[in-house]
């Protein structure tokens, strides 16, 4: 691989599925989770209140104890925190410009298109700088 190559990111298909499911239940509203595995590989996914309370159906928060307990229970199973997912209801499964302003460089955004309920595309994306924009990834999701 290039260093102009983006990475492929591999996703249980547990992990898929369940975010799948914590998407449709969230809608309206955009739900959202955490991306736990080892170096690209996502094993698991954790869903997670959203606590914005302002525009929940435009925006997601991780409160600072949920992303602390989410680090401490994937350490303890020798697993990392890859990133995080969130859904876009009645939008497409690519990242906004508010994504944008809170993405951090190293961790992975999963993004999935809710459309009138129905879960729909679900796209990987990462930030290889913090100046840089979102860069897609190749998403694979595994059989098992």
């Amino acid at each position: 691989m290039s260093e102009h190559e983006a990475p492929a990111v591999r996703l249980a298909r547990a992990a898929h599925d369940a975010i799948r499911r914590e998407a449709a239940r969230a809608y309206p509203h955009e739900g959202c989770g955490a991306l736990l595995g080892r170096a690209g590989e996502i094993n698991e996914t954790l869903a997670l209140a959203n606590q914005e309370h302002g525009s929940p159906r435009t925006r997601f928060t991780v409160s600072p104890a949920d992303y602390l307990a989410t680090e401490t229970s994937a350490d303890a199973r020798g697993l990392s925190l890859l990133g995080f997912w969130h859904s876009h209801p009645d939008h497409p499964a690519r990242p906004s410009e508010t994504d944008r302003a809170y993405a951090w460089p190293g961790l992975l955004t999963l993004v999935i298109a809710v459309e009138r309920g129905a879960p729909g595309e679900l796209t990987a994306w990462d930030v290889p700088a913090s100046d840089a924009p979102f860069r897609r990834l190749d998403l694979v999701v595994g059989s098992e």
